[in-house]
């Protein structure tokens, strides 16, 4: 573990927001539309021109439709400089959908603001873009006002910029991958290189190669752990639980924080697992919808219980996820080999 503990940049339960979003009605209809267009506009201010930007030159190259976004900044301030701040998205949409059936075009805006001028400029555009018959969405951090009803409004209710902008993001490949175009891997090209860095015929790439606990390409095996190329160090993986596995939980949550003692065991546990893996412990403790607690998140909490008694050094990872390990420890688990005797232990 590093010795920067600072808290992680938050992220808003980043992919809770995304699945919730894309399980939406506004959704389903922002999908249908986008299926249906020949010609999709992307467009944003400061941040989000540049998701626009990145996510129309993927989605053009990516599928058989006609994809832009404004992109580059001298073309932007010459509209600008010739109209206004307000004006010139809808300028720029104007100027792009020049003798284009309009009925098949899709003007999708990106925005954080919520209000002033660089809202409305968003706005205006967008509306412009109803009323001359083309279809229109807008990606919006926070609910937005003065939209025409006929914009599909896709609201992902964000407090940072950074997770609108990154949700953004991931929704454009969303679209794409919908619409039934593949999305590349990089495990896949990643796999390729591997082989032939290894000697392995890339013809014959159906093969199960993967590597041993330890990661080293020199202990290459087969049919026996499988695992991407670049993620061979995953193998090394064990998961320990820390509420009731490494930290006294007897009084349950309590007033939130990391009160108890060391369960016996555990941080010699810690030290001899370090060894041999990389550890990573996994706790709800630190999921980012947590109320902090004195000030403090979950994440910051756990960390300050692992300074304090000197395992930090022994952590590789603390997460509210459940990783890819060899082995989970957890005192909640119940071990599975079939659902008969599953249920006896839970019912």
């Amino acid at each position: 573990m590093s010795e920067n503990h600072s808290v992680p940049v938050a992220l808003e339960n980043l992919e809770r927001k995304f699945h919730s979003i894309i399980n939406t009605n506004e959704w389903k209809r922002l999908q249908e539309v986008w299926n249906e267009s020949e010609n999709i506009l992307y467009f944003g201010h400061g941040g989000n021109m540049g998701i626009s930007d990145h996510a129309a030159i993927d989605a053009s190259r990516l599928t058989d439709k006609n994809i832009i976004a404004p992109g580059s900044g001298v073309l932007t301030t010459s509209i600008i400089s010739d109209n206004d701040f307000h004006s010139w998205a809808k300028h720029w949409v104007e100027m792009r959908t020049r003798h284009l059936d309009k009925s098949k075009c899709l003007v999708v805006g990106f925005s954080c603001s919520s209000t002033g001028t660089s809202s409305d400029s968003i706005v205006n555009a967008l509306n412009w873009s109803i009323e001359h018959g083309m279809k229109s969405a807008l990606f919006t951090a926070q609910p937005k006002e003065g939209l025409n009803k006929s914009i599909i409004p896709i609201t992902q209710h964000c407090n940072y910029y950074h997770t609108s902008e990154i949700i953004s993001l991931m929704l454009t490949y969303e679209l794409i991958h919908r619409a039934g175009f593949p999305c590349p891997t990089i495990a896949n090209k990643a796999r390729l290189r591997r082989f032939e860095s290894l000697g392995i015929d890339t013809e014959q790439d159906t093969k199960d190669v993967v590597f041993s606990a330890k990661g080293s390409s020199s202990d290459l095996k087969t049919n026996e752990q499988h695992v991407p190329p670049g993620f061979e160090n995953e193998l090394k993986n064990i998961a320990v639980d820390f509420d009731g596995v490494i930290h006294n939980f007897d009084k349950g949550w309590h007033d939130g924080t990391c009160y108890g003692e060391p369960l016996p065991g555990s941080l010699e546990a810690l030290k001899e697992l370090s060894e041999n893996y990389r550890v990573i412990i996994f706790s709800s403790k630190v999921r980012t919808d947590r109320p902090l607690v004195d000030g403090k998140t979950g994440y910051e909490l756990v960390m300050e219980w692992l300074i304090k008694y000197d395992v930090d050094k022994y952590v590789d990872e603390v997460t509210y996820e459940k990783p890819r390990a060899q082995y989970y420890i957890d005192d909640k688990a119940v071990e599975f080999t079939t659902w008969d005797k599953a249920l006896k232990v839970v019912l």
